[in-house]
């Protein structure tokens, strides 16, 4: 389905008005669509239009949160019927209920005029017979249905999973016969990691068992969407991933159902991060661009240029811009990640390894050179550990490629 590194807007917040700017920059493949944040009829408008200007349609039924009482979500048959109040786990333990679930996703899915089929799936949150099973009952239920009943279309297993299942090589490894041996014809997965690390992604166990996780599905000749996902893209693509989803940092906490609760900010002054790539990391606009300017840092070094960050770089300071975060940053991020996927095409593996190597370093040496000019409290949006724990998983990718087996089974996938 992808020929090329893609980009999927991941909808989620203000995702419609992000969507339609997108569209008319031109900046995105296409859009995954979710229930839980507009209701069906909006997201249909919305399908067509995207459709229409021949980028994918993807619907993620979202049902690893079945319980949730979002207003938008009561608005599709099977959540109304089967979700919020009214789920109970014998919809997906009894075969005719999860049929009768599968088949009501499924005409969603139509109805959305989607390019390919997204599953509903549980939530993998220990590796256990019960929790796999689940997953793995209500998999492999759509598929057959999908295949019966739906168009001639690919299907995507979704694979929402805690970061904990897959952390340690062995459990990871199980974890994989396990998703393997369902057949669809690709994984569109989401990976719950604690708030505090998952953007950007770090710890190193964490990073390299993610990017494991991504590159064996990928060895496994199946198609591999991340969903939820951020700039950790580099790797990924150089892993041969086909695809990432987005929708800004807020969009990376996947299927926790505590990003429904509110913030506990209070009223305070909002904070404005500008999105970065050279760094690989937001950065505040005050106290960070702010205050390299004023010191002399030439503050250019670090602009991913985007149709929305003018205000920001041009000849006045960024203090005097008028750049607002709940508009032009968000769009921002999104150009960004689709300027990611722009690096990786027309590339081999190998290339891809390399470009990505190269861009690591030269994003390390940049934030060395900007601690010259302010301390490090004065950058502590920037997660430095990026620059120390992402490479050596460029380096286990490549050490793969000298196995003449695995290189063969990742150029094949």
């Amino acid at each position: 389905m992808f020929d090329k590194p893609s980009y999927l807007i991941q909808f989620g917040y203000n995702g419609q008005t992000i969507v339609d700017r997108a569209l008319t920059n031109d900046h995105m493949d296409g859009v995954i669509l979710s229930p839980t944040d507009y209701p069906m009829g909006k997201n249909k408008t919305l399908a067509q239009k995207v459709n229409n200007q021949g980028k994918t349609v993807l619907f993620d039924p979202q049902y690893y949160i079945p319980r949730t009482e979002r207003d938008a979500a009561q608005s599709y048959p099977y959540f109304e019927s089967k979700g919020g109040n009214e789920f109970e786990t014998v919809v997906v333990q009894r075969e005719g209920q999860r049929e009768e679930l599968c088949r009501e996703i499924l005409s969603v899915q139509d109805k959305m005029g989607v390019d390919a089929y997204i599953s509903p799936a549980r939530h993998v949150d220990a590796l256990v017979d019960r929790k796999i099973n689940e997953w793995k009952d209500l998999t492999e239920s759509f598929i057959e249905i999908a295949r019966e009943d739906g168009q001639d279309i690919p299907i995507f297993a979704a694979l929402p999973v805690e970061g904990d299942v897959i952390s340690h090589p062995d459990e990871r490894n199980e974890f994989l016969d396990y998703v393997t041996s369902i057949d669809p014809d690709g994984f569109y997965v989401s990976v719950q990691y604690e708030m505090g690390q998952r953007y950007p992604l770090t710890g190193a166990q964490d990073v390299h068992a993610y990017v494991d996780l991504m590159k064996s599905l990928k060895m496994n000749q199946f198609e591999v969407i991340a969903g939820h996902s951020h700039q950790i893209a580099h790797l990924l693509f150089a892993a041969g991933v086909d695809a990432f989803a987005s929708g800004h940092y807020k969009n990376t906490k996947a299927f926790d159902v505590g990003r429904w609760e509110p913030d506990d900010e209070g009223f305070g002054r909002t904070v404005i991060y500008y999105y970065s790539d050279e760094i690989l990391n937001d950065i505040r606009v005050e106290q960070g661009l702010q205050n390299l300017d004023a010191s002399g840092f030439d503050i250019s070094r670090l602009r991913t240029k985007s149709p929305y960050d003018g205000d920001l770089f041009a000849a006045t300071t960024p203090e005097s811009s008028e750049w607002k975060l709940s508009e032009e940053s968000w769009d921002h991020y999104i150009s960004a990640c689709f300027q990611i996927s722009r690096k990786y095409r027309n590339k081999d593996l190998q290339e891809r390894i390399d470009f990505a190597k190269n861009h690591l370093e030269q994003a390390a040496n940049l934030h060395e050179d900007m601690l010259n000019y302010v301390n490090e409290d004065e950058l502590d949006s920037v997660d430095a550990d990026v620059f120390d724990q992402w490479p050596s998983v460029l380096e286990s990718i490549e050490a793969d490629l000298e196995n003449p087996l695995k290189r063969k089974m990742l150029e094949m996938g």
